[in-house]
């Protein structure tokens, strides 16, 4: 990431650099080309081949692998699933896992480290808990309870299962790839399918075997669990809650023939919502703990909040969830800091003009233009972290983590003359235009309700008894441990501390 931001800080809004096999590519965090990618002129740019062809490999034909007509037809059916009106039903489910990772956790902190004990607080017993394995399978657990109406994971052991494991280590095990997945685009129309497949059996490179075991699991899963809700369906019965599979199914029965999706396509859309649910939900939770870990007085008006909304101990409805001042705060000033993907990578379809609001790094027929020219074919990272620190959108505090920015409402936080085009409160962490994240309030609902739940009993405080906390960019951001000696380890334990 510090080179991410140095390209940013250095160069400004719009850079051109280096990629594979030299070819010329564009860093571009500039608000108003933003705007003209993600929304004026989104006919103009897509996805990249590289981009659709994995992703298509991996999790079959659902929105992160098909673009065009067969995209937006997709996007016509999954994006009503994920209404308000259906998310209302479901906030009992997001509790349901909530209140189960409270219950497991708190009486196992003195059995995790009994010997770890916080010299500072002596007269309490400290407890220290890798909070991002714990965050990762809560997340898979939510989302198989909401999405599919399954449990991937009861929560009552200390050990992951197959799939959460599989997401865990799927994009970690892709960055290892990144130079062969540049040849996606030609290796998938490399004869037939049954031929493809044999030759990734046959290829003697454990990062590719990995990928082909992670993929098996999680399209096997979502193929038998696809099958079991069409059963279930046909012999008429009735579904004791809702999930978001029954939605899906249900408004693709009713779908004209034109747009109905296939048996490949569905179970494409259930390994894709699961996945972009998990992952990038679990690395936000885990960053939000982290955060309130080193503002323990943000921690403690956020606590004071929920506690004084929950008055009788019961669970908030959505509508009061999604109201609370400090939580959304917080909330979207951690995902506007910290996004957990960065960046996403973009291509030029045709050749496309589009403007700019600082030149002033650039060469004086540009800062008379006002706008760069962009070449068909042309790659391009589109820097969600950049645009998200812009002082020219954010005012002079933009590198600064201070949620009270949002407490006057969304225009008041954007304190600068530029706006970003991003579909969650204009911060560019779920992009914007037709390939904005379909579930944005589905993952503010569940990260709120996870919070909720785990700041009622819990506080949450950093410890550096086993080294430093850094963050590694694999595509998602994620954590690690730093010891002294340089070496590094999956995880970020927490200081946890019973309030209840």
């Amino acid at each position: 990431m510090p080179f991410h931001d140095m390209l940013v800080d250095r160069y400004g809004g719009i850079v051109k650099i280096r990629g594979f096999f030299g070819t010329e590519q564009l860093y571009i965090s500039d608000p108003r080309a933003l705007q003209s990618i993600i929304l004026k002129d989104q006919e103009s740019f897509d996805e990249t081949s590289v981009f659709l062809e994995t992703n298509k490999v991996i999790f079959g034909p659902g929105l992160v692998s098909t673009a065009g007509h067969q995209h937006k037809r997709q996007r016509k059916i999954v994006f009503p699933v994920f209404s308000v009106a259906h998310l209302k039903g479901l906030t009992p489910v997001f509790y349901e896992v909530a209140e189960r990772v409270g219950a497991f956790t708190a009486p196992t902190f003195s059995n995790v480290l009994a010997d770890v004990i916080d010299t500072e607080a002596s007269r309490n017993e400290d407890s220290v808990i890798d909070m991002a394995d714990w965050m990762a399978r809560a997340a898979l657990e939510t989302v198989g309870q909401t999405i599919l109406g399954y449990s991937f994971d009861p929560l009552d052991s200390p050990h992951n299962n197959q799939y959460t494991s599989a997401i865990k280590d799927l994009i970690p095990t892709l960055f290892k790839l990144s130079l062969v997945r540049q040849l996606a685009p030609f290796l998938t129309r490399l004869g037939s399918r049954d031929f493809r497949r044999t030759l990734v059996e046959w290829t003697p490179v454990p990062a590719v075997q990995a990928v082909k075991g992670m993929s098996d699991v999680m399209y096997d899963t979502a193929r038998g669990l696809l099958r079991q809700k069409q059963e279930e369906v046909k012999r008429g019965v009735v579904q004791d809650r809702k999930s978001v599979i029954g939605a899906l199914l249900k408004a693709n029965d009713e779908a004209s023939a034109a747009d109905k999706m296939d048996e490949d396509e569905l179970i494409g859309q259930i390994t894709v919502l699961i996945f972009g649910a998990q992952d990038t939900t679990a690395s936000s939770l885990t960053r939000l703990l982290h955060t309130l870990s080193l503002h323990p007085e943000v921690q403690d008006k956020l606590r004071n909040e929920v506690a004084e909304a929950v008055s009788e101990g019961g669970r908030l409805e959505y509508d009061a969830v999604m109201s609370l001042p400090w939580l959304d705060a917080v909330l979207k000033e951690t995902m506007r800091l910290y996004p957990p993907v960065p960046f996403v990578r973009r291509t030029t379809l045709k050749e496309q003009a589009v403007p700019l609001a600082d030149t002033s790094n650039l060469p004086a027929q540009i800062k008379d233009a006002g706008s760069v020219t962009i070449p068909a074919g042309t790659i391009f990272f589109t820097s969600i972290a950049g645009a998200n620190r812009l002082e020219s959108v954010w005012g002079g505090d933009a590198r600064e983590w201070k949620p009270e920015r949002w407490l006057q409402g969304d225009r008041a936080a954007v304190t600068g003359v530029e706006r970003l085009p991003g579909i969650y409160s204009g911060i560019m962490s779920f992009l914007g235009g037709e390939r904005a994240c379909v579930g944005y309030k589905f993952a503010q609902l569940e990260i709120k309700i996870l919070l909720v739940t785990l700041l009622q009993r819990f506080r949450f405080a950093p410890t550096k008894q086993n080294g430093e906390i850094v963050w590694n960019l694999s595509q998602i951001l994620s954590p690690s441990v730093r010891t002294q000696d340089g070496k590094e380890r999956k995880g970020m334990p927490l200081g946890v501390e019973r309030v209840i």
